[in-house]
């Protein structure tokens, strides 16, 4: 479940949403506006990957929530009645959707959309105004926060049956809720002591609002929430005065989880389901003289490699916004600059780091990509390698090396071998496979079977091996290509 960035960007006019870009890019596209009307967000995505919520601008002006399938690209989820909505969070399954909209009266109040039910008002803590965050996975709770009769501002929990709840604030007027886990019973956010800095906090039925401090300086916001409620992600400040991302859990307290190289700033605003990948973004100094003196760029965080920047997809501004369940989906905002953007969806691997991009097109007029997933560990490990954007219904194989290579048309392929050294082929039984009518193969992969030039062997601990993918196509005759490339160390 994600939470946006608190930043106001202008996006730059997007083309009509695509099924599918190059590179496991799409560019989510617009309900019709552009700069000169608007903002467009991809502000969180389903369980699966399919579905994305956020924002966009018509082309008559006023901004509305979107829900954009794979297959059915933008829908405008409508108003309360004033002009302009936000959508800020889908349930696990995509099917509801939370956000806020202005009602007939011009007041901003928190919504839950359904398809059956189109979109419902929520209400307020008795004050005029609110504001919806976060629903846990089957819809059933909506956090956020929402404005007292005295003017204050609480965060509060959802559901059909109670309604609005107020969750109080450990100090000060102030809480905002800003993420649930599954089964709605542990909440997070920030409350504000003073009226300058947040601090973070997690909430359960049992223990009320419990705060969770911060990295040694002046504040704290959480901004996700694991599905189980265990791991908690964020930013605060560090003794230095930098911000840097966080992840909290009841045994280890609040552990830094660093910057990416190059930067002294991170925030954490996502995290799957499991609570092993993070994503957030990162600020570090502009490489060319600019008017904005730095560059916000999207990372992802694993325990075993650290916050690494995700890379240039539209441009060299990005900003994550939400994950799917295993990680290896994510939407956002990137662009060329600091005020030209579009919003985002992006495949890539939960484990290692992809190279060879962007690989040569084959007949889809995409470049194939394989995507790894699974534990690094090897006492518990498990790879699963998939090739995807590959044409329909043609065979193909994994390749693994311990050396990274670059062989551009390497026997006369149309793509470039990336692998280096001894290149093993995984060609045993059941192992050479068919993209099938979806365009990918997966294999599980034995990490005590490693395939070699002279024979299988088993993977060492320490070791970095590297996969890519081979195919046959015709492109516009018989022919071969290869997808890029990712490197995974294994512990």
């Amino acid at each position: 479940m994600m939470k946006p960035a608190l930043l106001t960007i202008t996006f730059l006019l997007s083309s009509p949403a695509l099924a599918q870009t190059c590179a496991g890019v799409t560019d989510l596209g617009t309900l019709g506006g552009g700069i000169a009307v608007g903002v467009t967000v991809a502000a969180a995505v389903s369980a699966d990957g399919q579905v994305v919520v956020g924002t966009s601008p018509l082309a008559a002006g006023p901004s509305r929530a979107y829900r954009w399938t794979v297959s059915g690209g933008m829908q405008d989820l409508g108003t309360l009645g004033w002009h302009t909505s936000e959508a800020e969070d889908v349930s696990a399954d995509g099917t509801v959707v939370v956000g806020t909209s202005g009602n007939q009266s011009g007041d901003r109040h928190a919504f839950r959309w359904t398809a059956a039910g189109g979109m419902q008002d929520l209400g307020t803590l008795g004050g005029l105004t609110s504001f919806a965050h976060g629903v846990n996975a089957d819809g059933s709770v909506v956090v956020g926060d929402a404005q007292l009769p005295n003017g204050a501002s609480h965060a509060f929990r959802w559901t059909a049956a109670g309604g609005m709840q107020d969750l109080g604030a450990i100090a000060g007027s102030r809480s905002e809720a800003r993420s649930v886990s599954a089964d709605g019973s542990v909440v997070v956010g920030f409350y504000f002591p003073t009226n300058l800095d947040p601090m973070a906090f997690r909430w359960t039925a049992a223990g009320g609002m419990q705060a969770l401090g911060t990295l040694g300086g002046a504040d704290s916001a959480a901004w996700d929430v694991s599905a189980d409620g265990s791991v908690v992600v964020g930013e605060s400040k560090v003794a230095s005065g930098h911000t840097h991302g966080f992840r909290w859990t009841a045994a280890g307290g609040m552990q830094s989880i660093g910057t990416p190289w190059g930067s002294s700033v991170s925030t954490a605003r996502v995290v799957s389901a499991n609570g092993s990948v993070i994503a957030g973004a990162s600020v570090f100094p502009a490489p060319i003289p600019i008017p904005t003196p730095t560059v916000t760029t999207a990372f992802r965080w694993t325990a075993a490699g650290g916050a690494q920047h995700l890379g240039a997809l539209f441009g060299p501004y990005s900003w994550l916004g939400g994950l799917s369940a295993d990680g290896s989906v994510a939407v956002g905002i990137s662009g060329s600059d600091s005020s030209n953007f579009s919003s985002f969806r992006v495949q890539s691997s939960v484990l290692g780091e992809a190279y060879c991009r962007p690989t040569n097109a084959n007949s889809t007029g995409c470049g194939a990509i394989v995507l790894a997933n699974g534990d690094p560990r090897l006492a518990t490990g498990s790879l699963e390698l998939t090739a995807t954007l590959l044409p329909t219904h043609v065979a193909g194989y994994f390749l693994a090396s311990r050396m990274t290579g670059n062989s551009p048309n390497a026997g006369g392929s149309q793509g470039n071998l990336c692998l280096g050294g001894h290149v093993g082929r995984f060609v045993g039984p059941g192992q050479v496979m068919s993209s099938g009518a979806a365009g990918a193969f997966t294999l599980i992969v034995d990490l005590n079977a490693m395939p070699t030039p002279t024979g299988l062997v088993p993977v060492a601990p320490g070791e970095t091996w590297n996969f890519q993918a081979w195919h046959r196509d015709t492109n516009p005759g018989p022919t071969t290509n290869f997808t890029d490339a990712v490197s995974v160390t294994f512990e």
